[in-house]
């Protein structure tokens, strides 16, 4: 167990790296090839494509692989299309490569998500979640300031290098590590499961349960959206807004994900002490206001003090919505956890397009503005699954505490 958890905390690490390269390399990367912001957010939206196809085609990979071979799989694509960015191929085969480094980062997160919140204890379950999202986090703080660094020194693109490396490692470490008593897991066929009848089906459930369902789909499309669109884009708003030098700007998406880091330290402690429902309230509620304050922010300290406290507000949220919601739906974590990351990825790749689209063809302020009204629109919907959790508890349906 101890094996498995700390090769998964090192995934997150690899998966948090991966998912804010492009953001932190944006403004390099759009005067290296001479493009625009609508071209900067096909590229991150492509890239969300294919976390979607990673998601959605992990179960069948665990199936056919087991979870261990659908790992080393996605770790692989992650590699290789990494090491295709670091070539600095002509922008076409970018936008064709994307999706393939995409689908890398998707089956991981996917996968180690299932597995910990599917095979841990009750009582370890957030705890866990949250401890490895602190991984996610810190590598999401690391890149940028990589990518400060590799600025600073001439040579941007071997930040793909670097990533591409890194990948290779963890794909060896998954290969080699021995699992212990995770290796039956690791190693048995969702379809094994399935036939033995261990996974309900959604036929069946109440009403209320899918109405509860299809609200924290669009719950962790909007919050993923969102968060990739801040970390994406971080960097460029801040050159914009308060005329900060790339390497400089690049920094702020440090800024914010080492908040992020600090802040899953305590999100496990405070959503227990709490209830999930209420941290994920007064997340939104107080994310909505940073978010606004930070559109209406016009120097260096403010931007940067309210990018700080946006990460801190912002941190938990994934995690413990992710165990809110499983807990809901009891034996279903592997098809729930698959569909609420999938529909963040669909969120990730299209908030992202409108975010790049209003920056290009109005202005930023509009997409930050954009952005409070979908973060105003959470909080209402997270608003609505927490009154929606009694019908669910009418059910008979065993939940969580709120």
């Amino acid at each position: 167990m101890r094996t498995f958890f700390w090769t998964g905390c090192l995934s997150y690490l690899l998966i948090g790296l991966a998912h804010v390269i492009i953001g932190a390399l944006m403004p390099e990367l759009l005067a290296h090839y001479g493009k625009d912001y609508s071209a900067g957010g096909q590229l991150v939206a492509l890239q969300f494509f294919g976390f979607l196809i990673g998601v959605l085609a992990g179960p069948w990979f665990s199936q056919k692989l087991g979870k261990r071979g659908a790992l080393l799989v996605s770790l692989f694509c992650m590699a290789l299309g990494e090491m295709v960015f670091f070539t600095l191929p002509p922008w076409g085969i970018v936008l064709a490569i994307a999706p393939l480094a995409g689908f890398g980062f998707g089956m991981v997160e996917t996968i180690i998500g299932a597995v910990v919140i599917g095979h841990f204890e009750e009582s370890r379950k957030t705890v866990a979640m949250a401890r490895i999202e602190v991984f996610f986090g810190v590598g999401a703080l690391v890149m940028p300031l990589l990518v400060s660094l590799f600025i600073a020194a001439g040579w941007w693109r071997g930040s793909f290098l670097a990533l591409s490396l890194l990948s290779l490692l963890v794909f060896v470490l998954w290969a080699v590590l021995p699992l212990g008593r995770m290796s039956a897991v690791m190693a048995k066929s969702a379809s094994n499961a399935v036939q033995a009848g261990a996974v309900p089906s959604f036929k069946g459930l109440p009403g209320g349960l899918i109405g509860l369902l299809t609200l924290f789909i669009v719950i962790f499309a909007l919050y993923v959206g969102a968060e990739m669109s801040v970390a994406n884009f971080l960097p460029s708003i801040m050159i914009e807004n308060v005329g900060v030098k790339p390497e400089i700007g690049a920094l702020s998406v440090t800024c914010f994900w080492g908040a992020m880091a600090v802040g899953r330290l305590f999100a496990a402690q405070l959503a227990g002490r709490w209830g999930k429902a209420r941290y994920l309230l007064v997340s939104c509620a107080s994310g909505t206001a940073v978010l606004s304050l930070f559109a209406m922010a016009d120097t260096v300290f403010s931007s940067y003090a309210l990018v700080l406290l946006l990460g801190l507000l912002m941190s938990g949220m994934f995690a413990v919505a992710l165990v809110y919601a499983n807990g809901f739906f009891p034996g279903m974590e592997e098809r729930i956890t698959s569909i609420l990351i999938a529909s963040g990825g669909v969120g990730g790749a299209l908030i992202p397009l409108l975010t790049g689209w209003c920056m290009d063809q109005l202005s930023v302020s509009v997409a930050l503005w954009v952005l409070v009204t979908l973060y105003v629109l959470l909080l209402a919907l997270v608003y609505g699954a927490s009154r929606m959790r009694f019908r669910a508890k009418a059910a008979n349906v065993s939940s969580p505490r709120v």
